[in-house]
C-alpha cells in the first residue's frame, strides 16, 4: 500500500522562506510527482497554507520532518488517498 494524494492544512512562519522552498523540500519525499502549496490565510506572524501532494509513493515522515524543519506546522490532514499498486489513480 501507497499513499499516493494528501491534503495537508499547515501554518508556517511568516517571510523566513518562500512556499517554493517549502515545496522543493517536501518534494524530495514524493516519487514521481508534485506539491502544490497555495497561502490560503495571512496573519501577522503565520501564513496558513494548503499543502496537495500527489504522486506514485509519498513518504509521510519524510514530509513532517522537512515542514518540522522550516518551523511549519500541520493542523490536520484533510485528505488521503492509498493505492494498493503504488500508482497515482486519477
Amino acid at each position: 500500500m501507497y499513499l499516493s494524494r494528501l491534503v495537508i492544512d499547515a501554518v508556517k512562519p511568516i517571510g523566513e522562506y518562500s512556499i517554493i522552498d517549502l515545496a522543493n523540500d517536501i518534494a524530495k519525499y514524493v516519487k514521481n510527482g508534485d506539491v502544490f502549496i497555495k497561502v490560503v490565510e495571512v496573519d501577522i506572524h503565520t501564513e496558513g497554507l494548503k499543502v496537495v501532494i500527489e504522486g506514485s509513493k509519498i513518504n509521510f515522515e519524510g514530509i513532517q520532518k522537512a515542514l518540522k524543519d522550516r518551523g511549519a506546522v500541520i493542523n490536520s490532514l484533510d485528505e488521503a488517498t492509498v493505492s494498493s499498486n503504488g500508482k497515482s489513480k486519477k
